[in-house]
């Protein structure tokens, strides 16, 4: 019976040629690693990454480079398209496995370690933990992506309500509103639960709008006037939606 692997590609970043090769040999056993590159320093595969010469779903990162390039490397590689959902492994020499070492890893935001001498079992894990980061990441940037689409919506509800009840009729705003609401239909399954989610908890803790409701349509302003009325109102929504948008892209938590 054949037994179907996904294959993930990696980066093996070592200045030492002898430990560099080590890994690739011991990857060349693995069924589950496809197309392995080593490299001598991080630049190097950093390059690589930005040009998108080649996939990568797994960056091995020896140890021998000091904490302040790791950080570097980590930061400028999750900010390219093909290293931004790659799981990033430290590979731990025997004298560099005390705990110390490991926790301050993690604060260089890598996502596992390796440990020699390694076997392929562990080599296998570290497949097994690419996937679940690969998925993590995408999950992540979906749901800001989601965030950000309704909060363009319920500013665009609140406007739509606000002009309805000065007895504007918001044609320009319910344009908008269409535009806004079009990506929900080229949504999966998991997608679109992920957007009812966000949606009812959004809804759930929106602040009262900001702009009062009247209780009865102005009839005196002419068409003219409340076209610009609506224009004007238009521009002040999108600002706010902009600002609001800005601060969920810096809002801790956000994917990179």
């Amino acid at each position: 019976m054949n037994t179907t692997f996904t294959r993930y590609d990696a980066f093996i970043i070592d200045s030492d040629i002898d430990t560099r090769m080590r890994l690739r040999q011991a990857t060349s056993s693995v069924q589950q690693f496809g197309k392995v590159t080593a490299l001598n320093e991080p630049r190097d595969a950093t390059m690589k990454l930005q040009s998108g010469a080649e996939h990568c779903d797994v960056i091995f990162l020896s140890c021998r480079f000091d904490d302040k390039e790791i950080a570097e490397f980590v930061r400028a590689a999750k900010e390219t398209k093909f290293g931004q959902d790659a799981a990033y492994i430290l590979v731990l020499n025997t004298n560099n496995q005390d705990s110390s070492t490991v926790a301050n890893s993690v604060m260089l935001g890598l996502d596992g370690f390796l440990f020699e001498p390694y076997s392929v079992d562990q080599l296998v894990e570290i497949t097994v933990l690419s996937a679940k980061v690969k998925k993590e990441r995408s999950v992540a940037r979906e749901r800001i992506a989601l965030t950000l689409m309704m909060t363009d919506m319920m500013n665009q509800l609140d406007l739509v309500a606000y002009l309805k009840s000065t007895g504007i009729l918001p044609e320009t705003s319910w344009k908008k509103l269409t535009e806004f609401a079009a990506p929900l239909r080229n949504l999966g399954p998991e997608s679109f639960a992920l957007y009812c989610d966000i949606a009812v908890a959004m809804f759930s803790n929106a602040p009262a709008p900001k702009r009062s409701f009247k209780t009865e349509n102005y009839k005196g302003a002419s068409s003219r006037v409340k076209r610009k009325m609506e224009q004007k109102l238009i521009a002040e929504t999108e600002k706010q939606s902009e600002e609001q948008k800005a601060q969920l892209k810096t809002a801790p938590g956000s994917a990179k």
